[in-house]
């Protein structure tokens, strides 16, 4: 056995402490009893305690105090019978949430009855890491970077997938990272920090990149990066979304800002001219072959298998492990009741009349 917050061991201090206070208040009863008057004339109309019901009252309640710490200190033992799947893998999926991702490349290519079923690029993007990726990871960690001009964390690495599905469906949105444009490098770069902050260096790690092509940093800063994910070991996928022919990107598909600043127009403008935007596969491929990673380009949600380009996962068996506190928690609030109603009647007789 051992306890996960030793350092509530401290508080035992209390348990003498609350036995004293106990016996402390029967001298401070005889006190009060005496000041009134002689205790043969009160004690008729006034039933007293003995020294033994207070001495068996104070024994409950250092008992209780006792127990409710050893509780709070958490006692727990490994259970040998069950093992739990602890994960070796870390990933994380960076996304271009910039403007040109809300172009319509892929409507009718996502099932209908998918929540991302507009078919937009970004929308492409969403339903593969709920449908391809996380049903993959086991129990594996992943985290989540979306990038405009910025780069921001939606999610560090964790396994509670609930949690990364409601912050998926409601936070990774066009223009939800800070600025305009496509700060590819800054994505990088905070993907590294997230490892960096809590990824196991033991851990296989994986960046799956969902973009469009869209670099707004330059081919030496660019290569910088293909280097640092080859000396850390970082396994890249780059995933290329978006069709060789320049499409338009529709205002009802971009951020509530730029709806209300385009109202009454279809598609998205820049000095009076529709913006059309366009896959860059040759960057993507050339980011993917620099760091020795992987490319795939999706035309239909079939195309992407992150099982296939990421290899086997791999996980690990621990033992699984049993917390008491409840036995002595139960235990100690017991005897903290049977400490209040130890000053009762019943009590009174248990411990007799002086």
């Amino acid at each position: 056995m051992y306890w996960q917050n030793p350092e509530m061991l401290w508080l035992l201090i209390l348990v003498p402490i609350a036995a004293v206070l106990c016996l402390a208040a029967y001298r401070r009863r005889r006190q009060l009893r005496r000041s009134w008057g002689d205790e043969r004339l009160i004690s008729p109309h006034s039933s007293r305690l003995s020294f033994g019901a207070y001495l068996l009252r104070a024994s409950l309640v250092a008992g209780g105090v006792l127990f409710l710490v050893l509780a709070l200190a958490r006692p727990t033992v490994q259970d040998g019978r069950t093992e739990l799947p602890q994960g070796t893998t870390d990933v994380i999926v960076m996304v271009d949430v910039s403007r040109s991702m809300a172009s319509l490349d892929y409507k009718n290519r996502i099932p209908s009855d998918s929540p991302f079923a507009d078919g937009t690029r970004l929308d492409m993007a969403r339903y593969l890491i709920m449908d391809k990726v996380v049903p993959e990871l086991g129990a594996n960690r992943l985290g989540i970077v979306t990038y405009a001009g910025e780069a921001f964390p939606l999610a560090f690495l964790t396994r509670d997938v609930p949690a990364v599905d409601w912050v998926h469906r409601r936070a990774m949105l066009i223009n939800s990272a800070p600025g305009n444009g496509s700060a590819l490098v800054k994505a990088f770069l905070l993907s590294f920090q997230l490892f960096d902050l809590d990824s196991d260096p033991a851990h296989k790690k994986i960046i799956v990149l969902f973009s469009d092509g869209g670099n707004d940093d330059g081919l030496e800063t660019l290569n910088a990066v293909t280097r640092e994910l080859s000396s850390r070991g970082i396994t890249l996928i780059v995933v290329g979304l978006g069709r060789n022919s320049p499409s338009a990107i529709p205002v009802k598909q971009l951020s509530h800002a730029d709806r209300q600043r385009f109202y009454g127009r279809e598609f998205y403008e820049l000095n009076g001219e529709v913006v059309t935007t366009q896959l860059d596969e040759n960057a993507l491929r050339l980011l993917a072959n620099r760091s020795g990673g992987r490319y795939v380009r999706v035309s239909d949600a079939g195309d992407f298998s992150f099982s296939l380009f990421a290899q086997r996962l791999e996980m690990i068996r621990v033992a699984g492990r049993e917390e008491l506190f409840i036995y002595p928690l139960a235990l100690g609030m017991l005897l903290l009741i049977l400490g209040w109603f130890s000053t009762s009647e019943f009590a009174s007789r248990f411990g007799g009349r002086r």
